[in-house]
């Protein structure tokens, strides 16, 4: 698709602008100052509720520097609640689940029996670097 956009000449000459970047640079003309604004009301409340659809930039930064606390809505819940219980049955029923009851990656092969235990041990092990004692 070719896009024919004035280009603002004086003569009033016309461009082709097959990448579309007149478009592109004419979105981004303004200020931001309400999108910071924004980043700033999210980064100073008190919890962040996760949905599992989108979290903004202030979220994320209040989240890792601590600054509040995190929350799953009700109907995450549910859904976290359903896939725990379809990975316990698929254990107790012996189904190898990748990651579950199997290495990952080069190691995906390799299978276990105790995949709760494994799933123990994987946590412990992501989390042992950016967490201390006291934080338990």
């Amino acid at each position: 698709m070719m896009l024919r956009y004035d280009n603002g000449n004086v003569n009033g000459s016309v461009s082709v602008d097959p990448l579309m970047w007149g478009v592109a640079a004419e979105s981004m003309k303004g200020s931001h100052v309400e999108e910071v604004k924004e980043m700033v009301r999210e980064y100073r409340k008190g919890v962040v509720r996760v949905g599992g659809i989108t979290l903004t930039v202030g979220q994320v930064a209040a989240v890792a520097e601590r600054r509040v606390k995190v929350e799953l809505n009700e109907e995450v819940k549910v859904r976290v609640k359903e896939s725990s219980e379809w990975v316990m049955e698929s254990v107790k029923k012996g189904t190898d689940s990748y990651g579950v009851t199997t290495g990952f990656g080069a190691t995906s092969h390799r299978r276990t029996t105790q995949g709760v235990a494994l799933q123990a041990e994987l946590i412990r092990y992501t989390i042992s670097p950016i967490t201390s004692t006291d934080s338990y």
